[in-house]
């Protein structure tokens, strides 16, 4: 069986949270860890299961152990948020007004 480098370490921090009424997340993870946020994201594409069940950890944790005390609203960013694909930065747009075409003529 492979052994998984920061499963373990997020569900003690999943319980530590629980025990103190707060909601655990990815954020106060890599605090805790002291682990750089772009450190853990090349550490989880390169090991897609272990990301995953990390995901499942919290994902757990916010409906389940603290949610009762979260408003709708609140869950419904966090688990956004936690899910959430990013796009790779848009490139911006370009604006072509008439003066440019005349320039470029």
């Amino acid at each position: 069986m492979k052994r998984f480098k920061y499963l373990v370490k997020a569900e003690e921090y999943a319980e530590q949270c629980r025990k103190n009424n707060m909601l655990a997340n990815k954020a106060g993870f890599l605090r805790r860890e002291k682990l750089a946020p772009h450190v853990f994201e090349e550490y989880c594409r390169d090991n897609r299961d272990e990301a995953e069940l990390i995901d499942a950890v919290f994902e757990d944790e916010a409906l389940n152990a603290g949610a009762k005390n979260l408003s709708a609203t609140v869950l419904n960013l966090y688990l956004k948020n936690l899910f959430e694909k990013t796009e790779p930065d848009d490139k911006g747009i370009s604006v072509i007004t008439y003066n440019d075409a005349e320039d470029a003529l």
